[in-house]
């Protein structure tokens, strides 16, 4: 599993100096990481590659890869399990989690759509006091035209490919 991750977010789990990693992998097992502040609060923003399917959680307590790592797993499972979708998690992403390589982020059409996803997790704050997981099911479920769709959708659609 690759984790293309931000300067900031680099920064903030002291990762040390990255290098960009190429490595072919499966499109539900390659993601992008950045961190963001709105109102004085941390968050993550992790982003599959592939489909924009985003997982939203706090910075807060989050200082390094084993801690990132932990919440970013348990959020995925939960919000793939709240979506009828855990068998993705199961069968493709958890045999996958032995081996976590964590990459410069080079793509920047993700990127763009990342930042993107921020300014509305900003502008949702603002406007209403939501959590984490309500700024996830938010992002999920809006259209981009980068995808033609739904992040949510496109995770959903994109082959089936379990380990083995």
């Amino acid at each position: 599993m690759i984790i293309h991750v931000t300067e900031k977010l680099n920064k903030k789990l002291k990762l040390g100096p990255l290098t960009k990693v190429d490595t072919q992998t499966g499109a539900h097992l390659r993601w992008c990481a950045n961190l963001f502040t709105a109102q004085r609060v941390q968050y993550i923003l992790t982003t599959n590659a592939s489909s924009l399917f985003s997982v939203v959680m706090y910075g807060r307590g989050i200082t390094d890869e084993n801690e990132y790592l932990k919440q970013f797993l348990s959020f995925l499972g939960e919000h793939l399990a709240e979506l009828n979708m855990r068998m993705f998690f199961d069968r493709i992403i958890a045999p996958n989690t032995g081996t976590f390589t964590f990459s410069k982020t080079s793509d920047r059409s993700v990127l763009g759509s990342m930042n993107d996803m921020v300014k509305a997790c900003k502008m949702m704050l603002e406007e209403d006091d939501l959590s984490p997981w309500d700024l996830m099911k938010e992002i999920n479920e809006t259209p981009y035209s980068a995808l033609n769709g739904f992040p949510r959708e496109v995770f959903e659609n994109m082959p089936f490919k379990p380990r083995g």
